[in-house]
């Protein structure tokens, strides 16, 4: 008797695909779920990367910076970030002028969520951008990315990006009232 009934249960083919589909279901759901995540951040790095560009590039094309451009630049930080919360993003411009092959020093900075750098203190350039006698316009910048479902990322990850631009009108680009 014992040995029919599990003849009859190993031969018992209903039913398999409900048991297939609830082994397989947590794991499509966790895939479709961790891909939308890491989408999310991967949208949310490419905006930061074009906003640090975008902004060095700006600075890089005026004659001078004043306060109310500075304002400006971190009112577009914002639009640039949607639909990210882009005053979660952080960012430093800095002038730098190179005065060797190996040395390269601020002119001026200023921050948003970021400390600025102090005037006349040296900063580490790609080698690329060491021209002795030009000046460099650096951006850096930072996001904390919270996943908005939270699934596959438990917490905060940091994001950073930073951009060089060689400034184009005037050598180095003045910070004026």
């Amino acid at each position: 008797m014992i040995r029919q009934s599990l003849h009859h249960f190993a031969a018992a083919r209903k039913g398999s695909a409900a048991l297939e589909f609830a082994i397989i279901a947590p794991m499509m759901i966790f895939l479709l779920f961790g891909s939308v995540d890491l989408l999310d951040m991967l949208g949310a790095n490419k905006r930061l990367q074009n906003a640090a560009s975008s902004l060095a590039d700006v600075v890089a094309r005026d004659t001078e910076v004043s306060n109310s451009e500075v304002a400006g630049l971190w009112a577009a930080l914002n639009i640039l970030m949607y639909p990210d919360q882009g005053g979660a993003a952080n960012i430093r411009i800095s002038s730098v002028s190179i005065e060797s092959a190996t040395t390269a020093r601020v002119v001026w900075s200023e921050g948003r969520g970021m400390t600025p750098r102090v005037a006349n203190s040296t900063v580490t350039l790609p080698s690329a951008m060491m021209n002795p006698g030009t000046s460099v316009i650096m951006a850096e910048s930072t996001y904390a990315y919270s996943s908005p479902l939270g699934f596959l990322l438990a917490g905060p990850v940091t994001l950073r990006h930073d951009a060089y631009r060689r400034s184009r009108l005037v050598d180095p680009v003045p910070r004026v009232a």
